[in-house]
């Protein structure tokens, strides 16, 4: 195992810089955020129906992350679809949403034909491939970005370009209302959260370090509720990809009426599983309860629990400051099993058999 405070054997296992993507993400919220915002949309783009958004792995989840922070704001349907097809009920008047960082992925490729074929709005984000070729040819106004602030070139370490270059683009079409001045105070955040769980910082006063020692080993359980609902499928997601680690999340009130009765058996659950209860003074009081109560129960079962306290003032900042030390623990842990978090062998092996 290797020493997490010692940058030279960090930077001998990081080859492809993934801590540069962590300690850029503030640069990427403000470029998607700037860039994306000066995109010009018909008049007709500001009366959708509904809002189907197309998406696999890293280049959804900053739909997962915005619909949880605005469903209460959005005054029409938002579905994301993780698939290749259209559904039947798209039409005219609904406006799709195509994203894939590379721009090669085929499901969301072949989503945005039919949509284009079904006369849909359409619109998206990608850095390139064929993607960007559609929005060109059918003149589809949309975010084509250079990830000048993504050195490791993975799209999940790229989240501030979905996330803020899709904010930006519901906040043009009126969809959500999101002040500018918030970015310039997100980024302060962030900032800060470099400090705190940045490489630099050693393992005694480094709480992301001291989670991926815990965690080491074990099958961590996120648990969030409310505006924090998706995050943790973005930290799940990083978690199986950058340190090759089983993960699990679960929403608080939904795991209340089931995932509690499942927590005696196997016995090995006592030794293997570790939640992570991610608490926000942003929760409604019935939540907080919730998330008291349902701590308790996993501790009376045996099974090791942390908690996570936000201190962001609004929603926006504290599903930023979870997705920065998320992805600081994600990375130690790799670091931890003594493999690349850049790599992803197995996606690349099914990609490359599925091409066969």
């Amino acid at each position: 195992m290797i020493n997490i405070d010692n940058l030279t054997q960090i930077k001998q296992l990081d080859k492809e810089n993934v801590a540069g993507s962590i300690e850029q993400l503030g640069l990427q919220c403000e470029q998607a955020f700037t860039e994306s915002s000066n995109i010009k949309f018909p008049i007709e783009y500001k009366h959708v129906r509904n809002i189907i958004f197309s998406g696999m792995g890293g280049s959804a989840l900053g739909a997962y992350v915005v619909k949880s922070l605005f469903i209460n704001d959005i005054t029409v349907p938002f579905e994301i679809i993780n698939d290749y097809h259209l559904p039947k009920y798209a039409d005219a008047k609904t406006l799709v949403v195509a994203s894939s960082y590379s721009g090669t992925t085929e499901e969301t490729v072949n989503f945005l034909k039919e949509a284009i074929e079904r006369k849909c709005l359409t619109t998206g984000l990608t850095s390139g491939g064929k993607l960007e070729h559609l929005f060109k040819k059918e003149k589809i106004p949309a975010y084509i970005y250079l990830p000048k602030y993504n050195p490791s070139n993975q799209p999940r370490m790229a989240l501030g370009y979905p996330i803020f270059g899709l904010l930006a683009i519901f906040n043009n079409l009126g969809l959500i209302t999101v002040d500018a001045k918030e970015i310039d105070v997100l980024k302060q955040y962030i900032d800060q959260g470099n400090l705190q769980y940045g490489l630099n910082s050693p393992e005694t006063k480094n709480a992301a370090k001291k989670l991926a020692h815990k965690w080491w080993q074990k099958i961590p359980v996120i648990v969030s509720s409310e505006h924090l609902m998706h995050v943790g499928r973005v930290v799940r997601n990083q978690l199986n990809e950058c340190a090759k680690n089983f993960a699990a999340y679960h929403d608080v009130p939904e795991l209340n009426h089931h995932l509690m009765e499942g927590l005696a058996h196997p016995k090995s659950n006592k030794e293997n599983l570790s939640f992570l209860f991610i608490n926000s003074n942003n929760y409604s009081f019935s939540i907080k309860k919730r998330m008291t109560i349902t701590e308790e129960i996993v501790k009376r079962n045996g099974i090791s629990t942390h908690k996570l306290t936000l201190n962001g003032k609004t929603k926006l900042s504290e599903a930023i400051e979870w997705i920065q030390y998320g992805s600081y623990v994600n990375f130690y842990l790799a670091l931890l099993y003594g493999v690349d978090p850049s790599k992803i062998p197995w996606v690349d092996y099914f990609k490359a058999e599925l091409s066969k």
